[in-house]
């Protein structure tokens, strides 16, 4: 006959599976000998998956780029792993935890910020051209109230 399944013993990783034949081919008749040799047969199935191998989780990957919310000045990003280290097989549990992580990462110039012009300075001193009887005084201011960034404009009008 045809091999039967393997009966496993998986606390071993051992298994062994059976088949038989009968003597009939033709059967002994008119005092002839019965057949010679074994009517069992018996063989390892050690490489059908005998052994339980519960799943394990790997490292995780790196993080991904930040996904920002610049509205809200918030984002986050993700990272994952896999039930891979080992693969869970031959009716092993799978792997428990989580295959996927989010962590904020607000920090990472998620919020656009456009500048603002800082108030002017005192006025400088005059600074005159005696020949054509005339003068000037500057003043002047920043971009720095707040400074821009994350990709925000500079302030309205001239800092100078």
């Amino acid at each position: 006959s045809s091999w039967g399944s393997c009966q496993f013993n998986h606390n071993l990783g051992t298994g062994y599976k059976t088949r038989t034949r009968q003597c009939n081919n033709p059967s002994p008749s008119c005092g002839g000998n019965g057949c010679t040799g074994s009517l069992k047969d018996t063989g390892s199935c050690d490489d059908e998956c005998c052994k339980i191998t519960h799943g394990g989780l790997s490292n995780w990957s790196s993080w991904g780029s930040c996904q920002c919310n610049h509205n809200l000045g918030t984002g986050y990003r993700t990272r994952t792993r896999q039930c891979n280290n080992p693969s869970p097989s031959c009716g092993g549990n799978g792997c428990t935890g989580s295959l996927k992580d989010t962590g904020s990462c607000d920090d990472e110039c998620c919020k656009i910020t456009h500048g603002g012009l800082s108030n002017w300075s005192s006025w400088g001193s005059c600074q005159c051209n005696h020949n054509l009887g005339t003068g000037y005084k500057t003043r002047t201011r920043q971009c720095n109230d707040p400074s821009p960034s994350c990709g925000g404009e500079g302030g309205p009008g001239s800092p100078e």
